[in-house]
């Protein structure tokens, strides 16, 4: 059984400053020189820059992440011949045994000319975890990075390559990166047409990607090998798409990306998703009945730290794939937006020491994100490193800044279809492209019968001035972060059964008591009076999971799968035609107590699949966080009883 956290790989550094993989007994460049190599094997051999002219997009997809020298390689290249002031250059690679930071540094250091480049992917080095992390290079390169053995990470990967670097150790050495299953799964990863580059021409890796539907030639190779590898899709190939009844089917082309966008609701969930498609080039327009941040997201402060399972599940992949995909986010926001934080994670039970105590034996982050608070005493809870606390009204007001956001009208009735259509109060109406409803609870007014189960939960905190000499973040089920001058405490989590949002006493008295509990000195400390009290609403989900995703036509839904369903057929083999979703409509919601964590992944993944690029997250993650999954549940649940 795999530890949770991947392998560093076992380093011999030679005199020449190439690294060895000593477990694989392989160089991780050529030591002719590593980066001519590339320019040769991978740029030259998937016909790049030429295959690029005039796309606003290309996806580039690479086994063996490495040091990254590839990536550096495509990215210098992009620069000069970008095809356009807004052309994307999407980028998924694969790593099963990551390097450390110190590691890839030392490794680069070899080209002074891409010293650059380099020192700006070095600062964003993916974090040691397994999962999907998306790293923004910038110039419109983003790099959607897969850390896990590649037997797991590739079936779990979705997109339409249009290019593939197929660099892993030798095939002799490194089997399973090359293997008959591998090559087809690049195949199924792969758009007509598409080309492939490598530096071997072993007869397997040559028959692999034939019979992955590739026409392959061997071309003139650098350095010491006499040959390379160049392939080409064909245009008549079949893919191995696995269709789902939770999603668009996978690796097929997206109908033409949306141009105009409409977000419902301008909290963070909204805003979010705003900023991800106006940076691709849409015009985004944000509606709400009252001002940006007015309902939850408008707490004075917010906390963004880590929830990790002991398990190594889909729903334990998204909660880190998520905080992995906050901090990325808000780690470039200006000092007023985001404050880094170490913050205090302490065990309130018998069942949260026994938590921690699981976590620690088998942790899924490095010890600079998770360590314990007391190592002779585990179970007492963690300090979750680099940490973030937010001031929520600054970072929405930054997302929607220059975006056209109409306010004071509500949204009463939504009409999907290949131009979906938003109906407002006053009889106004508008459509667009694309609807994205980020409106929490309010968003099951516009789905009526197809919206999936949303429950709301009332959330009340506190707010106390305070002397602007600390900044920290302790939390124990409610929490207490103090960032300038302003503490905030609570929360309650309580059912709400109707109505708008109140304060009240005694969920004042319950963050008090809370506060006594997490940190004695600082309630202490508190002046009851100058307290100010907050309550908003917070939609979740029955698995406490978020809806993001296309929104199922439960009627249609039904009468296609419920028979096959009741049969108790497997969820992928249960199709027989596309899954009927509401056209032009997604949904991003029921985040919880943790919007400020989902949603910069949610955004991130709706804006991919909407402009076909590799997702962001594995499959059975997006699955998990797919709105269809209720439906689909309820569907066996009645059928088996």
């Amino acid at each position: 059984m795999s530890s949770r956290l991947p392998p560093h790989p076992r380093l011999d550094w030679g005199d020449d400053g190439v690294p060895r993989a000593t477990d694989m007994d392989d160089v991780y460049f050529s030591v002719a020189d590593g980066l001519a190599e590339t320019e040769v094997v991978f740029l030259k051999g998937c016909g790049l820059p030429d295959a690029w002219k005039g796309r606003k997009a290309f996806n580039v997809g690479e086994l063996g992440f490495g040091s990254g020298l590839n990536i550096l390689a495509l990215w210098e290249l992009w620069r000069r011949k970008r095809p356009g002031p807004t052309a994307r250059l999407n980028v998924m690679s694969f790593e099963g045994r990551p390097l450390s930071r110190e590691d890839a540094s030392r490794a680069l250091s070899a080209w002074p000319r891409l010293a650059g480049l380099a020192d700006h992917l070095l600062r964003q080095w993916p974090i040691r975890a397994r999962g999907v992390q998306r790293i923004h290079l910038g110039d419109g390169v983003h790099l959607t990075l897969h850390i896990d053995d590649i037997q797991k990470a590739l079936p779990q990967a979705e997109g339409l390559m249009d290019a593939w670097f197929l660099d892993g150790f030798s095939p002799a050495k490194n089997p399973d990166m090359w293997s008959e299953d591998t090559l087809r799964h690049v195949g199924r990863l792969t758009a007509p047409g598409g080309r492939v580059g490598s530096y071997t021409v072993a007869g397997a890796v040559r028959r692999g990607l034939e019979t992955a539907g590739f026409n392959v030639a061997k071309r003139p190779g650098f350095g010491r090998k006499r040959e390379r590898l160049e392939a080409v899709k064909r245009q008549d190939a079949e893919g191995a798409a696995r269709p789902s009844l939770l999603s668009r089917p996978p690796s097929t082309p997206p109908s033409t990306p949306p141009n105009t966008v409409l977000v419902v609701g301008a909290g963070v969930a909204g805003a979010a998703c705003a900023a991800a498609f106006a940076a691709r080039g849409c015009e985004v327009s944000v509606i709400d009945a009252a001002r940006p941040a007015s309902g939850a997201s408008g707490n004075a402060r917010a906390l963004v730290m880590p929830r990790l399972d002991a398990s190594d599940t889909p729903a334990a992949r998204m909660l880190i794939s998520a905080y992995v995909a906050a901090r990325q986010a808000y780690s470039a926001m200006p000092t007023e937006i985001a404050a880094i934080v170490d913050a205090r994670h302490l065990a309130r039970t018998p069942m949260d020491r026994g938590r921690f105590e699981k976590l620690f034996a088998d942790p899924p982050l490095d010890e600079d994100l998770f360590a314990p608070l007391d190592p002779n005493k585990r179970g007492a809870g963690a300090i979750h490193g680099g940490a973030i606390i937010l001031t929520p009204r600054a970072l929405i007001a930054h997302w929607l800044d220059q975006l056209n956001l109409i306010t004071g009208m509500e949204a009463v009735r939504l009409e999907s279809g290949d131009r979906p259509r938003l109906h407002l109060s006053g009889g106004a109406a508008l459509d667009a492209d694309l609807i994205i409803l980020a409106n929490g609870m309010d968003a099951a007014q516009l789905l009526g019968t197809h919206t999936p189960p949303l429950e709301a939960r009332l959330g009340q905190i506190e707010t106390a001035p305070m002397q602007p000499d600390a900044t920290f973040a302790t939390a124990s089920g409610d929490y207490a972060i103090q960032s300038g001058d302003t503490l905030v405490f609570g929360a309650t989590f309580e059912p709400h059964g109707g109505g708008p949002a109140r304060i009240s006493d005694e969920a004042r008295a319950q963050n008090l008591s809370a506060l006594q509990v997490l940190d004695a000195e600082t309630a202490r400390s508190v002046d009851a009076s100058e307290l100010t009290s907050r309550a908003g609403l917070r939609a979740t989900t029955p698995d406490r999971l978020p809806l993001v995703g296309a929104v199922p036509d439960v009627d249609r839904f039904r009468d296609l799968y419920g028979e096959a369903l009741a049969k108790g057929r497997p969820l992928r083999t249960a199709l027989d035609r596309p899954p009927p979703f509401l056209p032009g409509v997604r949904i991003a919601s029921g985040y919880g107590s943790r919007g400020f964590t989902w949603a910069p992944w949610a955004a991130e993944l709706l804006a991919s699949e909407a402009f076909g690029e590799p997702l962001p997250i594995e499959t059975s993650v997006r699955d998990a966080a797919a709105p269809g999954r209720f439906l689909v549940r309820d569907l066996k649940r009645r059928t088996q009883s």
